[in-house]
């Protein structure tokens, strides 16, 4: 699996603040009121001393989560993003990664969790940015 699909997998199947009854798109986010989807949004290599590759994948999970003038609901937002990107802190730290088919995560950090992308009267959509490092698998 690809950096993109192994991801959403491990999010999908390991984050208990991930609903499962609600859409986990790639690359696309629909018109539901709690939506996810998580999108590329970059990759770099460099190769070792040894010729191995090291990448660098960048990905943008973004909710779709309700949204209007009753400030309860905005918070829950807020919060759902915090403690999401808490989440992957911890994964981070118990190594507990996505299988990226070829290579072996060394780490997978977040930042700007929670930031609006954008809203209209009744959801608005927020992003975390992921990176994760991988290397090659020695063959």
């Amino acid at each position: 699996m690809n950096a993109l699909d192994a991801t959403r997998k491990w999010l999908r199947e390991e984050c208990p603040l991930i609903d499962k009854t609600d859409k986990f798109n790639a690359n696309y986010l629909g018109s539901q009121a709690t939506e996810y989807t998580l999108c590329t949004a970059g990759e770099s290599h460099r190769e070792d001393i040894l010729g191995m590759d090291h990448a660098t994948h960048q990905l943008t999970f973004v909710a779709q989560l309700p949204y209007g003038a009753a400030i309860k609901a905005n918070i829950a937002a807020a919060d759902f993003c915090a403690n999401l990107a808490a989440w992957i802190r911890g994964a981070n730290r118990a190594h507990n990664y996505p299988v990226i088919a070829g290579y072996e995560v060394e780490g997978i950090e977040t930042a700007n969790a929670g930031i609006p992308t954008g809203a209209d009267a009744n959801a608005a959509r927020y992003q975390i940015q992921i990176t994760i490092h991988t290397k090659e698998l020695e063959v």
